[in-house]
């Protein structure tokens, strides 16, 4: 049997190397493109694969929106925020992501693989790089890496889909009731808490957060939804679903 000393008993990339993947193999085995493989295998695979370590600062801008993706991207320490401008110059957080995550996966193939955010560090973080190359010869390696890049990026795109249909609604109320219904499906129960704090929700809206406050006071005095600070049950699920369209 290997024990877990075994497992991380891999050589530095570079004797010289102050950011060596190894320090971040705990975090790579959990990103969703190695689920299934253990570490050893994992650090393997990474040692013999042409990479990158980048570290950013807080508020540090990684990519800018429009510009080529050429690169797999995973979050191994840390956390970033992509945003986009949209047509009337408003600042809109699209998402946030953390370690283990990987970044804009669902655009690095494609006749136009142009990032669709700006992508900023939120606190100090570390990336690993990996080339499209480089993707490609892992693919080659590994059938589980294969599929899990597959449902990744459908995951991603259904993804992607929800955002734009939120952001194609208009109204605040609207795209508030859109969001309690995606909380109460992926919840699949009335009662939930919600993953965002007002400011959040503002700047996923391009609003403003006394904005969105009025909306969720507005919801529970007509008795469609109860609100307790994060904790929402909804009430009235018809009435919330009219108020999308």
């Amino acid at each position: 049997m290997t024990t877990e000393k075994e497992l991380i008993e891999l050589e530095p990339c570079d004797k010289n190397c102050a950011l060596c993947f190894l320090n971040f193999s705990d975090v790579l085995v959990k990103n969703s493109l190695f689920e299934g493989l253990d570490k050893r295998t994992v650090g393997s695979l990474i040692k013999n694969t042409h990479h990158q370590l980048r570290q950013l600062t807080k508020g540090e801008v990684y990519a800018t929106e429009g510009e080529t993706l050429n690169h797999y991207i995973i979050i191994v320490k840390g956390s970033i925020v992509g945003e986009m401008v949209d047509y009337e110059g408003n600042m809109l957080t699209v998402e946030k992501r953390s370690a283990p995550q990987s970044l804009a996966t669902a655009f690095l193939f494609g006749k136009k693989n142009k990032l669709p955010v700006t992508i900023t560090a939120l606190e100090e973080t570390a990336l690993l790089i990996i080339a499209k190359e480089e993707l490609l010869s892992l693919f080659s390696q590994s059938k589980t890496i294969t599929k899990n890049f597959l449902d990744t990026i459908s995951n991603r795109a259904q993804f992607l889909g929800d955002r734009i249909k939120l952001l194609s609604i208009k109204d605040l109320k609207g795209k508030i009731a859109y969001y309690l219904m995606e909380q109460y499906n992926r919840n699949n129960q009335p009662g939930f808490r919600i993953p965002h704090s007002q400011q959040e929700l503002a700047d996923m809206f391009g609003s403003t957060r006394p904005s969105v406050g009025r909306v969720f006071r507005d919801l529970h005095r007509k008795e469609l939804i109860e609100a307790n600070g994060k904790q929402i049950t909804i009430l009235n699920k018809q009435e919330i679903a009219k108020l999308i369209y």
